[in-house]
């Protein structure tokens, strides 16, 4: 009877299990007709949009969300109803957390030979044009205001698992064409997450240096959160010598790489329960950016201070950054490369 009992047992775990999977796959078949793109490998999912610029709105490791994510019905998107009358709301009033590409503009709204850009550009909220897809990985691409053309790609890989993110700008017109280029990451965070960094100068959002990481505008330690830090912060980290950078939370560590010639500064963007637009006190949101430029004025500032990317007829550049869970163990992160390796201190 035991013996019984027990296959039986099983076959009803197995049924469980069988449902469960199915429902998943059902849920991503409506999810991709949607233009949502789940791509996986080993415990990695991640959602792609292709509504959203090839958006990542999720990616999770086994239980663990690894970028922020939130489902708000309110404030309704600007693609849903009238302009908010500023280029910085529009954005915002779609913004759930995720990661964005920011190109060929990044911070402020601007004009550029007579071409307006949008805050944080358009690319990331354009509708692209998917050109492969496979179980691990989104093939994407699609033109800008400017004229120059992104082919994305957004992969998930194992041994070591991590996020791996290629893009590849073009220039497709017989004139120099200036950008700049940012990637935006944000992850959820709480009281007592600690965040690792290489050495860097650190300004404040009015550009105003206040010392070396971590010291923050107020005084306070950047590599450690709080119940002080709630509110909105954005600094801006210059002159490390190697890109990458770590958060350490309690129960999965999440490390960012990137090539810092691409991107030799990086934007650091607080949201904790912040009153302002779009948040209304609901996030708990650290942005951690590496970008061509700074501070976040935007293309025609850029070019103004010779840190605009220059594209000549026909030239392209190409780069990956990587998102690699890790299991923190107390010590702080040295280093972490595109390869997935993490370092720890001895």
């Amino acid at each position: 009877m035991d013996g019984i009992l027990s296959n039986c047992d099983r076959s009803h775990a197995r049924s469980r299990t069988a449902a469960r999977e199915g429902l998943e796959k059902l849920v991503e078949r409506r999810r991709w007709r949607n233009g949502v793109h789940v791509v996986r490998a080993g415990l990695l999912v991640v959602d792609v949009d292709e509504n959203r610029g090839g958006e990542i709105t999720r990616a999770r490791y086994g239980n663990h969300d690894l970028l922020a994510s939130y489902d708000w019905a309110a404030p309704v998107g600007a693609s849903r109803t009238v302009t908010y009358g500023d280029p910085k709301l529009d954005w915002l009033s779609e913004y759930r957390g995720g990661w964005q590409l920011l190109v060929p503009n990044a911070g402020a709204a601007c004009e550029v030979a007579g071409v307006p850009l949008p805050f944080h550009g358009e690319w990331s909220r354009t509708r692209v044009t998917v050109t492969g897809r496979d179980a691990h990985r989104v093939l994407m691409t699609s033109g800008t205001r400017l004229p120059l053309t992104v082919r994305r790609e957004v992969r998930v890989a194992t041994g070591p698992d991590r996020v791996l993110v290629h893009t590849t700008v073009a220039n497709v017109c017989a004139d120099n064409v200036p950008f700049i280029w940012g990637e935006h990451p944000a992850f959820p965070v709480g009281p007592g997450d600690e965040v690792d960094f290489p050495f860097a100068d650190v300004y404040d959002a009015d550009a105003v240096g206040v010392g070396r990481w971590p010291t923050s505008a107020n005084g306070r330690d950047l590599g450690r959160l709080g119940p002080a830090d709630d509110g909105e912060a954005l600094h801006f980290l210059v002159g490390f010598a190697q890109g990458w950078a770590a958060i350490r939370r309690r129960h999965l560590g999440v490390a960012l790489a990137w090539d810092v010639n691409d991107f030799p500064y990086a934007w650091l963007w607080q949201e904790i329960g912040s009153s302002a637009f779009p948040f209304f006190g609901r996030a708990s949101i650290l942005a951690i950016e590496p970008a061509a430029s700074w501070p976040g004025a935007g293309l025609a500032a850029a070019i103004e201070r010779g840190q605009a990317l220059v594209l000549e007829p026909g030239q392209q550049r190409s780069t990956t950054v990587a998102l690699i869970p890790f299991e923190p163990d107390g010590r702080s992160v040295t280093g972490a490369s595109i390869d997935g390796e993490v370092r720890f201190a001895s």
